[in-house]
């Protein structure tokens, strides 16, 4: 009797992945939901990213300035954004999303090595975009 092995091209693999991923019915509306987000939100969006970019650039200057208050600024600006059911429902799938790819990255890393860490939930779920 003879064995065939196929050997499948890593590249390949990870294409198939990410194509299966990105057909996903979780991942699909998580893409709806980011434009629902971006349409519905805008206002909330730019004045978090305001408050955002202003606390990024008062850290630099923190020695020589109080930043409590623009802290505070953007800590209220998160709370508004992040209150939205859109954006609740966006984080909950994106968590939901990242722990499959964890699983899935800890799966080949087993079969690979037991020397192997498993993942420690490091997000790279941004990076996978349509």
């Amino acid at each position: 009797m003879v064995l065939l092995i196929m050997v499948i091209p890593l590249e390949e693999l990870v294409e198939k992945y990410i194509d299966e991923l990105s057909n996903d019915k979780d991942f699909i509306r998580l893409l709806e939901l980011k434009k629902i987000i971006d349409d519905k939100y805008k206002k909330e969006i730019l004045i978090f990213k305001t408050c955002e970019e202003k606390y990024i650039d008062s850290e630099k200057y923190q020695q020589y300035i109080d930043i409590s208050g623009v802290r505070k600024e953007l800590s209220v600006a998160k709370a508004n954004l992040y209150s939205k059911e859109e954006v609740k429902e966006y984080f909950d799938i994106e968590r939901k999303i990242q722990n499959k790819i964890n699983e899935d990255i800890d799966k080949i890393k087993s079969s690979i090595s037991n020397k192997f860490t498993l993942s420690n939930e490091k997000s790279i779920c941004h990076k996978i975009k349509k």
